[in-house]
């Protein structure tokens, strides 16, 4: 085994990909880059994602690319789920993210997935563009982050009722009438426009908007989006209608779907999705909830007495704090919505276990084992540590929140800018 493949996360089918001689995401790796004078190759990848699997065993076990990615670049691999801050920075559009960046870290250009031969072209021209280029580069860079500062507001403004207007209205102008959902193809749950729908539903007393998302919930959980052998949703329809999906399944993705098919009222996609839940991605032990479970095309066009765990998917036991604070939210919420006390049960353990590993007075929540606090860390736990103090859970959680809220106000604000920083690490 390579030293490589201990560190990164790569296709569980055969592949070359730990040949290439990747680095962590660290500010040594990019005094390295500067230091050899060579470009970045920046590859955004996730453990469920498909098409980076395919990557691993196309393009980066090609001979010629892994030689050129060694011998002219300083390649970095980044895990999607354990820095998303670094995703929302450089994706280019989708996973895998191949991007192509400066000493500096500024972007030179990018894609998703490219073949063998696409990406042995691109990394040709872009290693001798970056050679012979160099005051060119620096220069754009430089005007770059200038016009970037220049459109920053000094102040983060006031809120007022008419941003949820314009956003009602950008969501009624996206739905889909025929289909539910949002737009055309590929197609995502979207579930913040389904709970905003099903929330101004009540507030303004219109049933059209409670119409749109319980509409949109049923094509979905009747539809290909939804395992109806074992519960659960997939992360997306690659067609309108909502009969192919990409069969990854995220935990991500559940918090909101679990509030708001409880707050839609439909108790059998609530059973089956939270069983899901409770059965494949909680750790019995700990009542942490893992981060995905890998898509098979295969494995879920089997019937229900054809699948077993021998076969079943890898599941990324990984445990993610913003997203297990989203799910104990969504838990407690539809506990109390639908009379389901087991929910509020494997809330208060999921809450109490994950505080009591990731969370520290002061230093506010890590996000996994592996990574230090991100933005959204903080504020689900926050919203966390305030719902749990709300449903009864104990005298910890509001001195926990209030503490959260002085950590996010003195390590995450950007008092220059206004705003919040994405990473409060050292490594950022």
């Amino acid at each position: 085994m390579s030293e490589n493949e201990g560190e990164f996360h790569f296709s569980p089918r055969a592949n070359r990909a730990a040949e290439i001689k990747w680095r962590p995401w660290s500010e040594k790796a990019f005094d390295e880059a500067r230091r050899l004078n060579r470009p970045i190759l920046l590859s955004i990848s996730a453990v469920w994602c498909h098409w980076c699997h395919v990557m691993d065993e196309t393009t980066y076990s090609h001979a010629g690319v892994i030689d050129l990615i060694n011998r002219d670049y300083l390649p970095i691999r980044v895990d999607n789920d354990v820095r998303p801050d670094i995703n929302q920075r450089y994706n280019m559009g989708g996973w895998p993210t191949t991007a192509f960046l400066s000493s500096s870290g500024d972007i030179l250009t990018g894609a998703t997935y490219m073949p063998p031969d696409q990406m042995a072209d691109a990394l040709t021209r872009v290693a001798g563009y970056y050679r012979t280029h160099q005051p060119e580069i620096a220069s754009r860079a430089l005007e770059s982050r200038k016009r970037a500062g220049s459109g920053v507001a000094l102040s983060a403004g006031e809120l007022d009722e008419e941003i949820v207007d314009s956003v009602l209205e950008a969501v009624k102008d996206a739905y889909d009438p025929e289909y539910g959902g949002f737009g055309n193809a590929p197609k995502f749950p979207q579930t913040d426009a389904l709970l905003l729908l099903l929330e101004q539903a009540q507030i303004r007393s219109d049933p059209e908007l409670r119409q749109m998302a319980v509409h949109t919930l049923g094509r979905m959980a009747g539809g290909g989006t939804y395992d109806h052998v074992e519960g659960g949703f997939f992360r997306y329809s690659t067609t309108q209608d909502w009969t192919v999906p990409h069969f990854e399944k995220m935990l991500e993705d559940h918090a909101g779907m679990v509030s708001a098919v409880a707050v839609a009222g439909m108790d059998g996609a609530l059973d089956s999705t939270t069983h899901y839940l409770d059965t494949v991605l909680r750790d019995q032990k700990t009542g942490l909830y893992a981060g995905s479970q890998d898509a098979d095309e295969h494995y879920y066009s089997l019937g229900a007495d054809e699948r077993g765990p021998q076969n079943a998917p890898f599941v990324d036991r990984r445990v993610y704090t913003s997203w297990n604070a989203a799910l104990g939210i969504a838990y407690l919420d539809a506990a109390v919505r639908r009379d389901r006390p087991a929910l509020h049960e494997h809330a208060a353990k999921l809450l109490g276990r994950l505080f009591r590993d990731r969370y520290k007075t002061g230093e506010g929540l890590i996000h996994t084992g592996e990574a230090g606090g991100q933005l959204g860390d903080q504020v689900w736990g926050l919203w966390a540590a305030v719902r749990a103090h709300q449903a009864g859970l104990g005298d910890r959680w509001l001195p926990t929140a209030v503490d959260i809220a002085t950590h996010l106000e003195e390590r995450y604000s950007d008092h220059d800018r206004g705003g919040y920083l994405d990473h409060a690490g050292g490594d950022g």
